[in-house]
């Protein structure tokens, strides 16, 4: 790829508000959090732009790229369908970052057809036994493999090809019916604590590319944790997935960079997050009361 992608993010705070990860209400963290990654891309890339509900609106409007207000069906389990929706109102080559994904450095998203953050571990633990549950509803899907062995993690997740883009689109929806279809079924495996989302979106995606024959371009080399964290380090790239990004000692450092190397749109923020009552005006981080 010769040009330089645009660069999107999307934000649904419905599941967020309603308990997702049973961490109470994060409104404020995840606001500092998508402010901080936006801003650090904003020091890279030229075209970027924020899908944004009606609540993240209120909040981020003002950020230096094109924030655009979006209706998200209001969904806690599907909590990534406001991507779905991002990614297929593209007319050109993109790259999604989630909003707990930071770029310190200019990485140069060069990939010929698809890109994907890394091959994901844990296959055997986290995705297998949902995968044979959702075989049981699949024998329609050509493209759909009943243990393809690896998915892979969509922290990044560009496409430079849009008809392999609505190939994936639509296997998604496939998939989002199999489950809302069998969500009574799959509420055993759901009380373990089985993600249905990982395996609708990654999984689903890998099933894709293996029909079609494609190999995605990987931005961090590895077959492991560590190796992909080595990888991350050199390239200046983070990804807080998971509940370690609700840590307080993280949500305090990323509050602090965002005042330290953003002071100007920290202050904006703040002043909508106090306007709406989100944060009170003696609210204060103690990493930034002895800044």
């Amino acid at each position: 790829m010769k040009e330089e992608p645009r660069i999107i993010y999307s934000l649904d705070t419905f599941p967020l508000l309603n308990n997702r990860w049973q961490v109470g209400n994060k409104l404020k963290e995840t606001i500092y959090m998508t402010a901080l990654s936006i801003l650090y891309s904003h020091l890279w890339y030229k075209d970027i732009e924020l899908y944004a509900d009606e609540t993240v609106y209120k909040f981020l409007y003002m950020l230096p790229c094109k924030v655009t207000k979006v209706s998200n069906e209001k969904n806690k389990e599907l909590w990534m369908k406001s991507k779905i929706h991002a990614i297929e109102k593209q007319t050109k080559s993109f790259v999604h970052l989630d909003t707990d994904v930071f770029i310190k450095n200019k990485i140069n998203f060069n990939f010929e057809t698809v890109m994907l953050e890394r091959k994901e571990c844990g296959y055997e633990m986290h995705y297998k036994r949902q995968i044979d549950f959702f075989s049981q509803y699949t024998k329609q899907l050509p493209y759909w493999h009943s243990n393809l062995g690896h998915a892979y993690g969509c922290g990044i997740l560009g496409f430079n090809d849009l008809k392999l883009r609505d190939n994936f689109v639509n296997a998604y929806y496939d998939l989002e019916q199999i489950y809302v279809t069998h969500r009574e079924e799959f509420a055993p495996l759901k009380q373990q604590g089985f993600e249905p989302c990982i395996v609708i979106e990654q999984y689903n995606l890998a099933a894709i590319l293996n029909y079609y024959n494609i190999t995605p371009t990987l931005l961090l080399k590895g077959q492991n944790i560590t190796e992909h964290g080595r990888c991350a380090n050199e390239l200046g790239y983070s990804h807080l997935f998971g509940l370690k990004k609700y840590k307080k000692n993280i949500t305090d450092e990323i509050e602090y960079r965002l005042f330290k190397i953003f002071p100007y749109w920290y202050d904006q923020i703040k002043i909508e997050l106090e306007k709406h009552q989100i944060l009170q005006k003696e609210d204060v981080n103690p990493k930034i009361m002895v800044a």
